[in-house]
Order: C-alpha cells, then sequence, then structure tokens
C-alpha cells in the first residue's frame, strides 16, 4: 500500500521529534504525485513518496543536512530534461518539482498529530505553510480545521505566492473516504482489500456472522451485521461514503436499497445488469449516483478484474468531483 499523508502523520505517536519532513509544493507539468505529497526521514529511515522514485535518494542526503543543522531547504526539480545529466533520465515525469525540507519539530508534531485527530472525526484540514527564503530559511506552519465540508471547493494546492523574499503555500487535507460493501463474499472481500490499498477506510454488511469475523480478514475494516441489529440501524451512512451492493441476493439487496434511498448518497455501485437493478428499486428512471453495473466496462473477468473496474470507476468519480472544485 502507498504511504499518504494520513499514514504519514499516524507515525508520529512513534517518531520523535527531530525527523525531517518533505513536502511537494508545487507541481509544473506532469509528475507521478501532486502537491501535498510528502515523506518523512530519520535516521537511516524513510517513509512516503515525493515521485517515482526520482529524486528520494537526492531528498535523504539534504534531509540529514537539514536535521544536522536544522536548516530548511528549499529544492527545485527538473524532470523536463530526458538526458543522462539531468533529473529526468528518461522517467517520463517531465515536470518541475518544488519541495520544501524542515525538521519535525515539537511544535509540528503537535500540529501533524492535532491534523490526524481532525481527519479521524472526519473534518477537513487546511494546511498554510509561509515560506521566507531571505534573510535565512524559516518557515510557520497552519493547520486550520475546515468546519464546512463545502468550504473545500474554496481551497486549491500549491504555492499562490511567490517572490525573492518566500512564498505562501496551502493544502487541503480530506478525511480517507469510506467504502461500505453490502455482501461480504469472496468477491465483496476483494473489492474491500483492494480499495484499503488504494486509500479508503472499510466498513462490511451482511447478515451472515460467519462472513465478518475480523480475523477473517488481512486489513482493517469495520464490520455490521444485520442479524443482529437491523436496517433500521444502519443510520451512519453520510453523503461522502462509497457504497458498492454485491450480495447475489435479490431480496437483501432490494431491502438494503430501499434503505440507502432513504439518506443523501454520494456513490452506490450495484453488481449486475441495469435490468436487475431497475427491478430492484422498481422503476427504470435511475437516480444519477447509482452506477449499474457497478464498474468501468474493460472487459473484466473474475473477482480480481471486476475488483479494479469498481475502483476505477470509483477514483474516476472521487477525481471528478476533485477537479470540479479546485
Amino acid at each position: 500500500m502507498m504511504i499518504g499523508f494520513y499514514e504519514l502523520i499516524s507515525m508520529m505517536d512513534e517518531l520523535k521529534a527531530g525527523c525531517v519532513a518533505a513536502t511537494l509544493i508545487k507541481v509544473e507539468g506532469s509528475s507521478y504525485l501532486k502537491e501535498g505529497a510528502m515523506m518523512l526521514f530519520w535516521e537511516e529511515n524513510q517513509a512516503g513518496m515525493i515521485s517515482a522514485g526520482c529524486v528520494e535518494a537526492d531528498l535523504m542526503e539534504r534531509a540529514r543536512r537539514v536535521a544536522a543543522d536544522r536548516i530548511p531547504q528549499y529544492v527545485m526539480y527538473n524532470m523536463k530534461e530526458e538526458d543522462d545529466l539531468s533529473w529526468g533520465q528518461g522517467a517520463g515525469c517531465n515536470g518541475v518539482l518544488h519541495v520544501w525540507l524542515e525538521v519535525v519539530d515539537d511544535k509540528l508534531r503537535r500540529q501533524l498529530l492535532y491534523a490526524k485527530s481532525m481527519l479521524e472525526k472526519g473534518k477537513s484540514i487546511l494546511h498554510r505553510k509561509e515560506i521566507s527564503l531571505m534573510p535565512y530559511p524559516s518557515t510557520v506552519n497552519e493547520f486550520i480545521k475546515v468546519e464546512d465540508t463545502d468550504q473545500a471547493s474554496l481551497f486549491s494546492s500549491g504555492i499562490h505566492f511567490m517572490d525573492h523574499e518566500g512564498m505562501v503555500y496551502t493544502h487541503l487535507y480530506e478525511p480517507k473516504p469510506r467504502l461500505i460493501v453490502f455482501g461480504a463474499g469472496f468477491d465483496g472481500r476483494t473489492v474491500a482489500e483492494l480499495a484499503y490499498k488504494t486509500g479508503w477506510t472499510i466498513m462490511m454488511v451482511d447478515w451472515r456472522p460467519a462472513f465478518l469475523c475480523k480475523e477473517d480478514y488481512s486489513f482493517p475494516v469495520e464490520t455490521f451485521c444485520l442479524e443482529s441489529d437491523g436496517l433500521s440501524d444502519l443510520c451512519m451512512i453520510n453523503e461522502r461514503d462509497f457504497i458498492v451492493v454485491m450480495s447475489h441476493n435479490f431480496q437483501k439487496d432490494k431491502d438494503f436499497l430501499s434503505c440507502l434511498l432513504k439518506e443523501p448518497l454520494f456513490y452506490v455501485g450495484v453488481l449486475g445488469p441495469k435490468e436487475r437493478t431497475e427491478r430492484l428499486l422498481g422503476t427504470k428512471e435511475l437516480p444519477d449516483f447509482i452506477h449499474s453495473p457497478v464498474g468501468l466496462s474493460i472487459g473484466s473477468r473474475g473477482p480480481q478484474e471486476i475488483a479494479v473496474s469498481i475502483l476505477a470507476e470509483m477514483i474516476k468519480v472521487s477525481r471528478q468531483v476533485t477537479c470540479r472544485q479546485i
């Protein structure tokens, strides 16, 4: 699983102050990752990614110097050139990466742990970084809780002001999206595992307790058993959730969907042909948020390929919303 911001700040519970954080603050052109990507360096260890492996070794050397002299560094990597003497070396990124390295002191460590606690509560966090280059490199970090999720559309990532003396950078970190899978059979678990590795938190819903033993899952999962709790208690679904219905039981799917339609929904994917979904809902006019058949049409066969098509569609939908917001 690729380590993202949420996983990195979770490491703050274990790491002491004094490690070095590298943040991708601006991208010109194309790159493997975008603004907000972060790495941590401590002793001879590192976690996270800034690129596809092109600049990490150099960042490690710079991080050692930053840790030693406690002075931040601003570095720019030009990946556009593809000759042997350049950073690109045929990597195909064809972008310019602007990276800021700084020591994670006690104050920044507390701020990162605050961001972690807010994200766990479902709150978005705006990271604002004021960077001074003159007379010497320094940073002022702020992590601001965004109360109204609609306000997220007001913020874009990257450098918003820059001159020879310094710059202002902002990035909005949002809570990890949640995937709720109705149907904890083998194919449902396959979708859930791939989604977890892609960055979702997971809830499995089923009426069969034997399918919901957390010990049988190789990844963290929340479970909800309809046999003991009932559909009427399934009220924790919110408008940010992704939901996939794939129990293979027509009546159970129908009951579950009838409960879902009482809530504001963002994405619901239903396994099987569209005609089956129309029969499940009793209408040929499907809401826009229902994707049936679920997944992108890539000719997938078998649980693993179907899981790939479902995750591809979920990512596409989430990115379309992000692009409309920025």
